[in-house]
């Protein structure tokens, strides 16, 4: 796709680009974010080159709200193209460029792999990021943390019964309920030990966790990920 030049986006981006803008998509964002990481895969699974930004400084300032009006990460711009929210852009990437696809099979296929996905978006990660706010313990509320740990276990035993792995949440090869999950397990995996909390993979999810960690369009944001959590773990002061 070709930018218009006459967009304002791409005129507050040439104001505060520099030496230039290149026409190649840019994703903004952080190695931390899950959401980040799913349009990550998707754009690395279909080879479809982009650049990697961080936010102008930082998400929800002036600057980055210039771009993204939202403010918030991923943000997404192909020419005249700006959108904000992860399953938009990886449903735009997959309309915009069908091979290889995310979305596959009939129309219940179809189906089934978005409800994957969503339960991800809707039902698992919000439980581990409504656990960020309690990572130091002057700011604990012990009640708050058990009743989230217990329902994102809860909600990964219910994933086991949907999901049909072959060894992808959706049968032999990698889809678009598959983008997210591995950054959610690990970022789950470092966190819930610091907070008294048991994570455990469902034994029907094992093979489909190690598959998709090894997915050469996942495998390279899981290290980052990984560091960036403990990173993060670090300045708030609390260890494994």
């Amino acid at each position: 796709m070709r930018p218009d030049k006459t967009n304002p986006i791409r005129r507050v981006l040439l104001e505060i680009e520099q030496p230039g803008l290149s026409e190649m998509i840019r994703l903004y964002g952080n190695a931390l974010s899950t959401y980040c990481a799913k349009v990550r895969v998707v754009l690395r699974y279909k080879d479809i080159p982009f650049e990697d930004c961080a936010p102008p400084d930082g998400y929800g300032s002036c600057a980055y709200r210039a771009i993204i009006p939202m403010g918030t990460i991923p943000g997404f711009v192909d020419g005249s193209v700006v959108l904000s929210e992860s399953e938009a852009i990886a449903e735009y990437l997959e309309e915009q460029y069908a091979e290889p696809p995310l979305l596959f099979g009939d129309a219940a296929q179809r189906a089934h792999i978005r409800s994957l996905s969503r339960i991800h978006d809707c039902w698992v990660e919000p439980q581990l990021r409504a656990l960020y706010a309690h990572v130091s313990p002057a700011a604990r509320d012990r009640a708050v943390v058990s009743a989230r740990g217990q329902t994102f276990n809860r909600r990964l035993r219910e994933l086991s019964h949907y999901a049909t792995p072959g060894p992808f949440i959706a049968g032999d090869r990698l889809s678009l309920a598959d983008c997210a999950w591995a950054t959610t397990l690990i970022q789950a995996e470092l966190l819930f030990p610091n907070l008294g909390l048991n994570f455990a993979i469902p034994q029907p999810l094992h093979a489909w966790r190690a598959a998709i960690d090894s997915h050469p369009a996942i495998a390279p944001g899981v290290g980052p990920c990984a560091d960036s959590m403990r990173a993060w773990l670090d300045r708030a002061g609390v260890s494994e």
